[in-house]
């Protein structure tokens, strides 16, 4: 378990009369405060100024793995909008990217520790930072960078017409590790949708809708959400992690961006209300990391449909963070991450949504 430009995008949002100009700002002095508070702390407890790393584990080794180091990256560009112009951030920012080159990039894509094996899943995660900064700092490199990681996330595609339920993308490049899996399928699609949203090209779009169809017809468990990966036989994981369904309603809520598709919102809101209802007793045994991710992504799908209820949920899981002990670089970096969001959502005013 391993873990967009602004005058095209408007045709397909007023389409489908999403009215998004009479926003209401919703950040939280409070949720900010706590963003800065808990980077903060994770920088003291987890960074090793000397050698410009971090730790995985508090009072661990310094060596970060890719994995919680993009987590890490991640709640640091979720920081910096908080912060005043210019502030040191940018600095920072550029530090540890520098450092994810020289630790982690081999080729096209990352390791997920200096000379290991390639995660398909991290590289997803970290393209999903290099957009990001894109986004701050309008870094052409990063977009391109990311580029490169989708291009060899699709050509691993799984062609073995022997396997059950050909097609997916696998887990991880490493010996003897067959799976497929929703993190890094969706994930793709995530990352494939984001990239056509800044440079529609056709070829992206169509590779993450086959990567959405194959996941409904190879690990879309009976109660609407997904199971974790499928083996060369056929044999499934059916654990539901909270994170996967994240991924896939994030999939969809891009999908609904680049084709004004009602279906595709609506998808992502299905997928969103199943899984606050099936998690609804058991978020406090979910990894912190996984559930922020869906948190986060389901704030994302709140500044579209305005539903009031999905702030809500986020804030109320953010604040049991808040009253725990986190010992991990993971850990940490998802109550940061989460918190910026929270921070920085602004909701429509309604559903503006034509019936």
């Amino acid at each position: 378990m391993g873990r967009v430009g602004v005058g095209r995008l408007l045709a397909p949002l007023l389409a489908c009369a999403v009215l998004l100009v009479f926003a209401v700002p919703l950040a939280s002095a409070a949720d900010g405060a706590r963003a800065r508070m808990a980077y903060a702390a994770m920088e003291r407890t987890f960074f090793n100024p000397r050698g410009g790393d971090y730790r995985n584990t508090a009072g661990g080794s310094v060596g970060s793995h890719a994995w919680p180091y993009s987590q890490a990256l991640a709640a640091t560009l979720a920081v910096a909008p908080l912060e005043r112009p210019n502030s040191h951030m940018s600095r920072v920012l550029r530090q540890r990217f520098a450092l994810l080159e020289r630790r982690f990039h081999s080729g096209q894509l990352y390791t997920t520790w200096p000379g290991g094996y390639v995660f398909y899943d991290d590289n997803e995660w970290i393209s999903f930072d290099l957009l990001d900064w894109n986004d701050l700092h309008a870094r052409p490199s990063a977009v391109q960078a990311a580029a490169n990681i989708f291009t060899a996330v699709a050509a691993a595609w799984s062609t073995d017409p022997t396997y059950a339920c050909p097609g997916g993308v696998p887990w991880t490049a490493a010996p003897g590790q067959l799976s497929r899996n929703t993190v890094s399928t969706a994930n793709a699609a995530v990352l494939g949708l984001r990239l056509y949203l800044l440079d529609p090209q056709p070829s992206l779009l169509q590779s993450s809708t086959q990567m959405l169809t194959w996941l409904d017809q190879c690990l879309l468990a009976p109660d609407g959400l997904f199971w974790d990966n499928i083996g060369p036989t056929g044999t499934v994981d059916q654990t539901e992690w909270s994170y996967n369904q994240g991924s896939v309603m994030e999939a969809y809520r891009l999908l609904y961006l680049a084709t004004g598709n009602p279906a595709d919102l609506t998808r992502a809101e299905s997928i969103a209300d199943t899984t606050l209802a099936a998690f609804s007793s058991r978020w406090s045994s979910e990894p912190p990391e996984f559930a922020a991710i869906f948190f986060r992504r389901l704030l994302n799908l709140a500044t579209l449909d305005g539903r009031t209820a999905y702030l809500a949920a986020a804030q109320a899981y953010a604040n049991q963070l808040w009253s725990r002990r986190h010992h991990s670089l993971l850990e940490q970096a998802a109550v940061v991450q989460l918190y910026a969001a929270l921070a920085t959502t602004q909701l429509p005013r309604q559903d503006a949504r034509a019936p």
